[in-house]
């Protein structure tokens, strides 16, 4: 998505779009971007290690301890991107929109994705040594990527 100063400006003759050659640090270092990345990235490390350990497990199946780990994880962050989301709500959202109108497209992702990491905590909560179970919860964290 992009931010047309034409078509999303609230006011051009106030906030003219003209700050492009005024940023300093390259687009992929700002902080935007970064918090974003680290969400992604954080799932998708989650992804990889349980694709590695399903290859480990043998005919006890998920042991406790892997269960605890990654209902663990879960919660971390789901917390980390609760604060992110509502940092958006509260702090960007309002301060953007004095320049720009914020996209509707932006909202509309976000309740994707709450309805999609929804299906992660069911997956989660059913997790269990059922080797199936953890199956479930990669394919749930990858459709959440």
């Amino acid at each position: 998505m992009t931010i047309e100063p034409k078509e999303h400006a609230v006011d051009t003759e106030t906030h003219p779009a003209d700050k492009a050659s005024k940023w300093e640090i390259p687009l992929e270092s700002d902080q935007w971007i970064l918090s974003h990345n680290a969400l992604r990235c954080e799932i998708n490390s989650l992804i990889q290690a349980l694709g590695t350990f399903m290859g480990r497990i043998d005919g006890d199946g998920v042991p406790q301890w892997a269960i605890n780990t990654i209902k663990e994880w879960w919660t971390s962050h789901v917390a980390h991107a609760t604060v992110h989301c509502k940092s958006e709500e509260t702090v960007y959202k309002p301060m953007f929109s004095e320049r720009f109108k914020w996209p509707a497209e932006i909202d509309e992702l976000h309740d994707a994705l709450n309805s999609v990491k929804d299906k992660v905590q069911t997956a989660i909560d059913r997790l269990n040594a059922d080797k199936n179970t953890l199956v479930a919860v990669r394919d749930a964290l990858s459709t959440y990527e």
